[in-house]
């Protein structure tokens, strides 16, 4: 059974935490503390600053919250902008290539609703989709093409949010700095 969450602490990691636990079906709750240990550790990696290590663990953690579609990441985004934390809202709004899936879907634009993020925000929703896409259903670190053939096995290969999925893939491996952190925490493939 849900409980009710204190939007008003979303934008620090422990308050954000607290939705997530308040918010989360178990199974869901596991993903997204696997995402937040991803997140956690890219952040270590790419020497964050403190005010930016905070922004990402929120995101991480409320990510999945109004669940794992585009409709539900749309409203997380905009319940955490009803909280004051438009920031927050605005990557959240925007990780997982939401624009173009959207657009394949026929919404209207993302941008209408919610700033393209830019500065510190665009790095933070690249080191969100590599966190995302490095963990596997419990949680555990995996590579991208699990995350994948999982949302497959959902989905088909035509689904707007497959399509999007592989041309996210596609960008961060194009990214020169996409790469380097998928290496960075997905696990080695066994040799």
């Amino acid at each position: 059974m849900k409980r009710d969450a204190d939007w008003a602490a979303a934008d620090v990691p422990t308050g954000a935490h607290a939705i997530a636990e308040a918010q989360l079906q178990p199974d869901g709750y596991a993903r997204t503390r696997g995402v937040a240990q991803q997140a956690a550790r890219l952040a270590r990696n790419t020497h964050l600053n403190r005010e930016d290590r905070a922004r990402l663990l929120c995101v991480a953690w409320l990510h999945a919250v109004g669940g794992d579609d585009l409709l539900g990441r749309r409203a997380t985004a905009r319940t955490a902008r009803q909280a004051g934390h438009e920031r927050i809202a605005v990557i959240l709004a925007h990780h997982r290539f939401a624009a173009m899936e959207g657009s394949i879907r026929g919404m209207a634009p993302l941008e209408h609703e919610f700033a393209v993020p830019t500065g510190r925000d665009e790095d933070l929703v690249l080191l969100l989709d590599v966190a995302v896409f490095t963990t596997d259903p419990a949680g555990a670190p995996c590579t991208p093409a699990t995350v994948v053939r999982d949302m497959m096995d959902r989905a088909t290969p035509a689904d707007p949010s497959v399509r999007a999925a592989v041309a996210l893939l596609a960008q961060l491996a194009d990214h020169p700095d996409g790469r380097p952190l998928l290496e960075l925490v997905a696990p080695r493939p066994a040799v």
